[in-house]
């Protein structure tokens, strides 16, 4: 089975980390390049949590069976410029996807982030939620590939997150999911901060 690191690297050419460096207001590509990596890391490991848990993986294996099959990936540069338009908006709805797998732990991954590759906290929250449907499609496109069951789809991201596990990410990526945080007002400055970037 294709590496889904790998597999996402693919779809983040150079031109579309360009792209997704002007609609966060970012200078740097290479620093959304190298956070783009981090958050498929975190997001790959957030999902395999939730697909190896029968009640939470079984709200994500419906969502990516509705909503990702993988379309998007077709023209990625084009659906983030806005030149192609996406049939289902369930597929592009990252806030969704991001409140689905780290609930009130959206800071805390912003946070690693940013300490990670130096991008700003409410760049990152925002780049999250662009990435988070470019993941949920790598893994449809998958599952539908390779008629996938939750635990073909657990295996696939279990597999596509270890080798982040064993870099220096993982022991902050693992307690980072384990975290039950009640959330705080710093959750509530993170998003107000990502929607004046949004504007």
């Amino acid at each position: 089975m294709t590496n889904l690191m790998n597999e996402v690297g693919r779809h983040l050419t150079d031109d579309v980390i360009i792209q997704l460096t002007r609609q966060i207001g970012a200078q740097d590509p290479n620093k959304v390049k190298a956070a783009s990596q981090v958050i498929s890391e975190l997001l790959i490991n957030a999902m395999g949590n939730s697909a190896s848990h029968q009640e939470r993986g079984g709200g994500l294996f419906g969502a990516i069976q509705k909503d990702h099959d993988g379309g998007i990936l077709g023209d990625l540069l084009g659906v983030f410029t806005g030149q192609k338009q996406v049939n289902n908006p369930k597929t592009m709805n990252g806030e969704g996807i991001i409140n689905h797998l780290l609930g009130k732990r959206q800071l805390e991954a912003a946070q690693v982030v940013g300490q990670h590759t130096g991008l700003n906290i409410f760049k990152s929250g925002v780049l999250m939620q662009l990435l988070a449907p470019v993941i949920m499609g790598v893994v449809g496109q998958q599952q539908r590939s390779n008629g996938l069951d939750l635990g073909g789809i657990a295996k696939v991201l279990l597999g596509g997150g270890q080798q982040q596990q064993r870099g220096n990410g993982g022991n902050i990526f693992g307690k980072l999911l384990d975290m039950d945080g009640d959330g705080s007002m710093m959750d509530d400055l993170l998003n107000i901060g990502m929607k004046i970037l949004k504007n």
